[in-house]
């Protein structure tokens, strides 16, 4: 037996489709295998990405690029859960709700587990989230561009905002179902900050320094983490926003991941009330209930 779990989009994403397997290898005691078929072909109206997960501290999975099992029918998911013989098949339906009955499988350890989606919420991985503290940290050492970026974090009462912008603005299809945060987002969640903590220094990580520059107001502390534009770029930055002690987080995967393993557990989170488009998600088991939720 062993789970498999496909993996799709940014090193956030891929962080979360490897945590869901890690969690369930953990409770069914069985190995886990990382379907990389995605990043083989060429996807429509999706952002291409590279594999990333490499640069992180992972040793517990094997890679698999064998075509990954097609979505199956009524009649097949009605069978593979009255005769426990064949392999399970699950395809997520909603990105950020928590299915209990994937810890409750019968007869698993006969058969394999493919798992298809983000699966973006934390109830799955709350038991394995030292296990993710030393996992999601880099192979290599932290290089000399952004060693200077985390001396300066770690001596002051550093704050992580990161602004996502990029393809949630050039691409249609992906600002139709994101959609991007405003300014006044990120206002609000200063000002709330500012009340609580008079000394902060915001650390900016955006993929759009130029907007952040001419946006955020002057007479703050601020220092804007220009990216190193090397293929670890993303992997590093995450371990600059671990490091941070408070965290004003985007409608973003990456930013998420940087809030919830950080490292500093009396820190304060803010989050956007509303993560996609569609302002009807359930987000309870994405945002933790101690992070203060920020409408736009």
């Amino acid at each position: 037996m062993a789970i498999y779990s496909y993996l799709q989009g940014g090193l956030g994403n891929q962080m979360f489709q490897y945590a869901i397997a890690r969690a369930l290898s953990e409770h069914y005691q069985s190995p886990l295998r990382l379907n990389c078929s995605w990043f083989e072909t060429t996807q429509k109206n999706t952002t291409p990405r590279p594999y990333q997960l490499d640069l992180l501290n992972i040793s517990q999975a094997q890679l698999d690029k064998a075509p990954f099992p097609d979505k199956p029918g009524k009649l097949k998911r009605l069978l593979q859960n009255l005769l426990p013989v064949s392999s399970v098949i699950y395809y997520q339906k909603n990105a950020f709700a928590f299915d209990s009955k994937l810890f409750c499988l019968k007869q698993i350890d006969k058969r394999n587990l493919y798992l298809f989606g983000y699966w973006q919420a934390f109830p799955y991985i709350d038991s394995i989230r030292k296990i993710l503290q030393k996992e999601f940290q880099l192979k290599k050492a932290l290089s000399n561009h952004y060693q200077k970026f985390l001396i300066d974090i770690q001596a002051c009462e550093s704050v992580m905002l990161h602004i996502r912008r990029g393809d949630y603005v050039s691409s249609p299809s992906a600002a139709k179902f994101h959609g991007v945060l405003p300014l006044s987002y990120y206002l609000k969640a200063i000002d709330q900050l500012l009340a609580k903590k008079d000394d902060i220094h915001l650390f900016v990580f955006s993929d759009d320094l130029v907007w952040a520059k001419e946006s955020l107001p002057n007479h703050l502390k601020i220092t804007f983490i220009e990216n190193s534009l090397d293929a670890q770029a993303a992997a590093q930055e995450l371990q600059l926003m671990y490091a941070c002690k408070h965290h004003i987080i985007a409608n973003s995967s990456l930013s998420w991941w940087g809030a919830w393993l950080k490292k500093d557990p009396n820190g304060m989170v803010f989050a956007p009330t509303q993560w996609i488009s569609d302002n009807s998600a359930d987000l309870s088991n994405l945002l933790p209930t101690q992070w203060h939720r920020i409408s736009a």
